[in-house]
């Protein structure tokens, strides 16, 4: 199998590396780029070639790794030019997109898929370190797709198989788990500079909390994992985090945020301790703004 990569950005360089290293053969990158097509070629043990076409004649795999909004104009560029054949198998590695932009491909009589790593690929020399341990995710539905498959088994890389419809939802789960936690962990970040904790300090003193907090997920599952004052149905705390935001951060974005993500929470929290259910109404209720929950709120403190 001689894999051939169109697109030498992080993505396609850090994949061709790691194939390199498994023995697999990378025949060469293009890349609009000259001197990325050349550092992705002398990591792969591969030729830089000159175009797009000349990558997919000495290959019998040709991933598309440019960017997404790049990629069915790739594809449609090789097809017109008629470097796609029948006996090459055709890929992208975007979460976002399926086979179905990779049609001028199918046209041609080639199999076509999408092939994911469950990664972040911001540092390329990281993500060749973390890719012996990552997921993949495979999209598609020819025959031909057992070739893929018999490669990812040689890498050792664990595969889920999903289909181009469930391909959306999908990559929705990795922008949560991975994008919205960036963005949790800037929230936390803002909510320690109300009281003057700078963003450096503030994340190094958090990060064991954080970092426990994500091992106990893997090993106990998130229900189990939830602690902290919803987890205990503390109405008081959590009313007196309201009206700390309410008057720091005067209604802004993180009390709203707070109050979305604290009605989120209650499920996880009334699944562990159903016992509470009826304080976990109550808590639902003033995370909801309902001004009678308000009025209650002082007759339900309660020792943190």
């Amino acid at each position: 199998m001689r894999v051939g990569f169109i697109g030498a950005g992080h993505v396609g360089s850090a994949f061709g590396r790691y194939l390199h290293l498994k023995g697999i053969t990378v025949s060469g990158f293009y890349d609009r780029h000259r001197s990325k097509t050349r550092l992705a070629a002398e990591a792969s043990g591969a030729e830089a070639f000159e175009n797009a076409a000349r990558v997919a004649a000495a290959s019998d795999m040709i991933l598309i790794t440019t960017r997404d909004d790049q990629i069915e104009e790739a594809c449609l560029g090789l097809a017109r030019s008629r470097g796609i054949e029948k006996r090459h198998l055709v890929g992208h590695m975007s979460g976002a997109g399926s086979s179905t932009i990779l049609q001028a491909a199918k046209d041609a009589g080639a199999a076509v898929f999408s092939l994911h790593p469950l990664q972040a690929f911001a540092d390329p020399d990281k993500a060749v370190e973390q890719l012996p341990e990552t997921f993949f995710s495979l999209e598609g539905d020819d025959p031909r797709l057992e070739e893929v498959k018999k490669l990812m088994a040689r890498l050792g890389n664990p595969l889920f198989l999903i289909t181009a419809e469930q391909k959306p939802l999908y990559h929705l789960a990795a922008c949560i788990m991975s994008n919205y936690l960036v963005t949790l962990m800037d929230l936390g970040l803002e909510a320690l500079g109300l009281v003057g904790i700078g963003a450096d300090s503030g994340f190094k003193a958090m990060y064991p909390l954080i970092a426990g907090t994500l091992e106990n997920i893997r090993s106990q599952g998130t229900a189990s994992a939830l602690t902290g004052p919803l987890a205990r149905a503390d109405i008081s705390t959590i009313a007196t985090h309201l009206s700390a935001l309410e008057k720091a951060a005067g209604g802004g974005s993180l009390e709203t945020l707070y109050r979305i993500l604290g009605r989120r929470t209650l499920r996880l929290a009334a699944a562990a301790r159903p016992e509470l259910k009826q304080r976990l109404e109550k808590l639902a209720d003033l995370l909801a703004g309902k001004p009678e929950a308000r009025s209650t709120k002082n007759s339900n403190k309660r020792k943190t």
